[in-house]
């Protein structure tokens, strides 16, 4: 992301305004003037940040926005700071960013102190093709505002949250798979954490996909088979984790493989069909609880069933060992 270049934005906006610039109307901002002008302050600043490279005349209606918000607010009169101190205050965004939500308060603080019209909320891609790998994208930018910037981090909010790892399913049932899936989420991280708009675009996402909103653990098929294709699959995305989840992950993998339960092959066998059920049953990130039934499938606890497609209709149940669903065990990477 291209933030940078602070100081240059910031040294045109220095004007001192010492009088009371209280609006009659909030519009929902802190009623300490301090604290308002900054919040309105550090937004303006993120929005001009983000105009970069969108035409001249763009970067100077941001600029001369940032500069009417200093006015409006009376910062330097508000926060009593002199020119250096006000100036480090204001550019000291990274929270605002990670707020993800600034746009709607540079909004809040155009309409408090009548500055014109509302700055207009980002829409996902009209490519449906686009859509999920941006919700994915968007997920990103939350998990990006609820911790820290560490891939690792951002990795495994990415794959533990529900409504995130479902996206990237989603993407993944375009074409190209998990790996061009992450590919296509990466390249949209940055319009995503840029957008200011983190909320609504999570509000949209689960709107297209209202699977995504499930706050329950999944319910796996009542077939073991089918059971254990779909926590093949999930932990096959799971496994590249560090930490406990991983090594669950890994562990599970490894009962399965050793164990007497087997895959649904007609699932186990076709990616699409994998993605397909994920789909279908919701967001696999909340599959601990079909983890530990892998567990006890694996470990013969579970009451068996015949398995397979083609099980109790004629035909043979597979045999032989699980087939190892290794075309799932790719790091998601995170933004760059």
């Amino acid at each position: 992301m291209k933030y940078g270049g602070m100081t240059a934005l910031l040294t045109v906006a220095m004007v001192l305004a010492g009088c009371d610039n209280t609006p009659a109307d909030l519009h929902g901002l802190p009623k300490d003037a301090a604290e308002r002008a900054t919040l309105c302050g550090r937004a303006a600043v993120a929005f001009a940040a983000a105009g970069s490279g969108k035409g001249a005349a763009e970067e100077k209606r941001r600029q001369d926005l940032l500069q009417t918000v200093v006015d409006k607010t009376g910062f330097f009169g508000a926060t009593g700071l002199d020119d250096e101190k006000g100036k480090a205050l204001l550019g000291d965004i990274e929270g605002t960013l990670k707020g993800g939500n600034w746009l709607g308060t540079l909004n809040q603080c155009k309409a408090a102190y009548a500055l014109g019209d509302p700055e207009a909320l980002p829409e996902l891609p009209g490519d449906p093709k686009e859509k999920p790998a941006a919700c994915a994208a968007v997920a990103v930018a939350s998990a990006f505002r609820d911790g820290s910037g560490d891939l690792a981090a951002l990795q495994k909010n990415v794959l533990m949250n529900p409504q995130s790892s479902y996206f990237l399913i989603a993407a993944a049932a375009q074409d190209g798979g998990i790996a061009a899936a992450q590919n296509a989420m990466v390249g949209k991280v940055e319009w995503a954490i840029s957008s200011g708009a983190v909320g609504p675009l999570t509000e949209a996402c689960v709107k297209e996909y209202p699977k995504a909103a499930a706050t329950t653990a999944v319910t796996l098929p009542a077939d073991d088979g089918q059971a254990v294709a779909a926590c093949g699959f999930n932990v096959g995305l799971m496994g590249a984790l560090e930490g406990e989840e991983g090594a669950m992950a890994k562990a599970v993998e490894a009962k399965l493989r050793g164990g007497t339960a087997l895959p649904d092959m007609s699932l186990a066998s076709n990616p699409k069909k994998l993605i397909e059920q994920a789909l279908d049953l919701g967001p696999l990130g909340q599959c601990a609880e079909g983890l530990r039934r892998a567990v006890q499938i694996a470990a013969g606890q579970a009451a068996p069933r015949p398995l397979g497609a083609g099980a109790g209709r004629g035909r043979p149940a597979p045999t032989g060992r699980p087939r190892r669903i290794s075309a799932y065990r790719q790091p998601v990477a995170g933004p760059s």
